[in-house]
């Protein structure tokens, strides 16, 4: 068995200068197995039904990404050897709605150089493994399926260079009897994340009231999410009650978490999601006695530096060459540190070149043997 430390990426944030001259990234496989010729033809198993910079969903920074047309239970290969960093597989719906965008069941596996393949769109329960496990390249890792934002079945398939469910840690330090971590993802517009720890009590924010008094020194805001305010009006109105970071509790069941976004600018104080279900939990615990938490940035996105950062490392590196050798994904916030962006790709072929799939296309392509001459 290989190590799990062996194959994750350890040390901090992995910048976009570095990721994009791994060569790894043009030699991905195909995350799905090839199925006889026929058989493409007859269902379109495998085509491309969106690719760069698709007119329906694949814009901005997602403009990297493919979707590959499979039949619901069809295997998902890995596309690298890595490490499990994220599964989501307890959703069961999926439509053209909007509102189910983050009810798609995905696996998300991180490679040694700090990127991410996310394979979206599973059925539920789909997933063979669990956070934390290993997985080899072409190593089947789930079933496709039909869940969330969806007009039918296809696997969604990017990688990133920043997995949201990979930004943050927050946990309950006191009381002991409550001690457990809180799965929390970090706003696209966070300034950065505390590293030390913030270590600080925590009061629900009910409209204007701070329930149970402003702390004299550093304390942390929970309040539920307010569909009459935007993500960031909401943390915005936080920061100026006084609190040091944060928490926000989405209003949707789920358990239901994203990186709130629609912002172009850093917040003041640190901010984070948690789902409705911890909002809950968290706020019948603060009925009957006082809680601190403890909230920090993830081993994974220390250090993260703001994308315009990133981006005059990589002219640095290209000897001063413009934007115009950027990924198209990376010229959105460009002084935001933690918005997860898609990176430009290929794929190999069995003859070894690779390839970018474009939309309409099957692959592999069908090839049928030369009928014998007589």
């Amino acid at each position: 068995a290989v190590a799990a430390a062996a194959i994750g990426y350890v040390g901090g944030a992995a910048s976009v200068a570095d990721l994009l001259g791994s060569e790894a990234l043009t030699r991905l496989l195909l995350p799905y197995p090839s199925r006889f010729a026929a058989y493409r033809l007859a269902t379109g198993h495998g085509r491309c039904i969106q690719g760069v910079n698709g007119q329906s969903t694949h814009r901005g920074t997602l403009c990297y990404s493919f979707d590959f047309k499979l039949a619901v239970g069809t295997p998902v290969l890995a596309v690298r050897g890595g490490v499990v960093a994220a599964v989501v597989d307890h959703f069961a719906g999926g439509g053209a709605k909007a509102h189910l965008a983050p009810r798609a069941n995905f696996v998300a596996v991180r490679h040694r150089d700090g990127s991410y393949a996310r394979y979206y769109h599973l059925r539920k329960n789909g997933s063979r493994f669990r956070a934390g496990d290993v997985v080899k390249r072409g190593q089947q890792i789930a079933w496709s399926g039909n869940t969330g934002y969806t007009g039918g079945p296809h696997l969604h398939f990017d990688l990133v260079n920043l997995l949201p469910e990979e930004t943050s840690t927050l946990r309950v330090a006191s009381p002991s009897r409550l001690r457990r971590p809180l799965r929390s993802v970090a706003a696209a517009f966070s300034c950065e994340l505390p590293e030390p720890p913030l270590r600080a009590p925590l009061r629900l924010v009910d409209g204007a009231e701070v329930c149970g008094g402003r702390p004299s020194g550093p304390w942390i805001a929970l309040a539920d999410r307010d569909p009459a305010a935007t993500f960031a009006q909401k943390v915005e109105a936080l920061a100026a009650k006084g609190a040091s970071a944060a928490v926000v509790a989405n209003n949707r069941s789920g358990p239901e978490l994203f990186a709130m976004g629609g912002c172009e600018r850093a917040s003041r104080i640190p901010c984070v999601l948690i789902s409705k279900e911890q909002g809950v939990w968290l706020k019948r615990a603060l009925e009957s006695e006082s809680v601190t938490l403890e909230l920090a940035a993830h081993a994974a996105t220390k250090k993260a530096e703001p994308m315009a950062a990133q981006l005059a490392a990589l002219r640095a590196r290209r000897g001063g060459a413009g934007l115009g050798g950027a990924p198209l994904s990376c010229q959105y916030g460009r002084d935001l540190r933690y918005v997860t962006r898609t990176l430009p790709v290929e794929f190999v072929a069995p003859s070894g070149d690779g390839f970018v799939p474009e939309s309409g296309i099957l692959y592999p392509p069908p090839r049928f043997c030369a009928a014998p001459r007589l």
